[in-house]
C-alpha cells in the first residue's frame, strides 16, 4: 500500500511541477529533446515542493476536520 502512495505522490508531483513550469520559459516549451529532458527534471524537482505543500495543507485540513468531531 505504501508503494502505491509513493507512486501516486510522484505522479502528482510531476503533474504539479509541469503545470507550474509550462508557459513560463520559451526555451523549455520548445520541442527539442534536451529541452524536454530539462523540463521533465525541473517538473519533478519543483513538483515535489509544490506537492509537499499541498500534502501538508490536506493533512492540516483533515486534522482540523477531525478535531471538530
Amino acid at each position: 500500500m505504501g508503494e502505491i502512495l509513493v507512486i501516486a505522490y510522484i505522479i502528482w508531483a510531476i503533474y504539479s511541477g509541469y503545470k507550474v513550469i509550462s508557459g513560463r520559459s520559451e526555451w523549455l516549451d520548445k520541442k527539442a529533446p534536451v529541452n524536454m529532458i530539462v523540463k521533465g527534471i525541473l517538473s519533478l524537482i519543483i513538483g515535489c515542493f509544490v506537492a509537499l505543500f499541498y500534502l501538508i495543507y490536506l493533512i492540516l485540513k483533515f486534522l482540523g476536520f477531525m478535531s471538530k468531531g
